[in-house]
């Protein structure tokens, strides 16, 4: 089974932290685990960030979102119809940003093995990727767009300015 880009990062935090009973997810919402460029949308229901730099990894897929309900519920089934419209809006609007961005195709993502808060991914493919590349390495070939938290925040500010328009 392939791995989901980012998780592998994101789990290695939480073991070298000794924070195995905390929900990263929860942390990154409540802005106590920083993210790049801040929320790229918030409101009482959603919160909508790209993926952090977490160590020991030196940078960052562009383009790998995260939007997540701020009330901690494990899946889809766990959310009131108003946080399903909020989340299933925030998928949209975020997918147009990115293809605006210039990503061919936005890859939807749920696992949620790692955490039991639901985050949905978006993960773009950007122009040039081979068509041998699979959406679950899109990240990872070594042609692939990555940057540090310096270049996530600039990936950021883009998505906000291509999302107002």
């Amino acid at each position: 089974m392939p791995q989901i880009p980012g998780c592998r990062a994101r789990r290695a935090l939480l073991q070298s932290s000794g924070m195995n009973d905390v929900c990263l997810v929860c942390a990154e919402v409540t802005g106590a685990q920083p993210v790049p460029g801040g929320f790229l949308e918030q409101c009482n229901t959603v919160v909508v960030f790209h993926c952090p730099v977490v160590a020991p990894a030196t940078d960052v897929y562009a383009g790998h979102l995260f939007v997540v309900p701020r009330r901690h519920a494990a899946g889809f089934a766990d959310l009131t119809m108003s946080e399903a419209a909020s989340v299933g809006q925030a998928l949209a609007r975020w997918s147009l940003a990115l293809e605006r961005a210039g990503a061919e195709h936005v890859y939807v993502v749920r696992v949620g093995h790692a955490f039991p808060h639901l985050h949905v991914m978006l993960l773009p493919r950007w122009p040039g990727t081979p068509e041998s590349v699979s959406w679950s390495e899109v990240d990872r070939w070594p042609g692939a767009r990555r940057g540090d938290t310096e270049f996530a925040t600039e990936v950021v500010d883009e998505l906000r300015r291509l999302a107002a328009v």
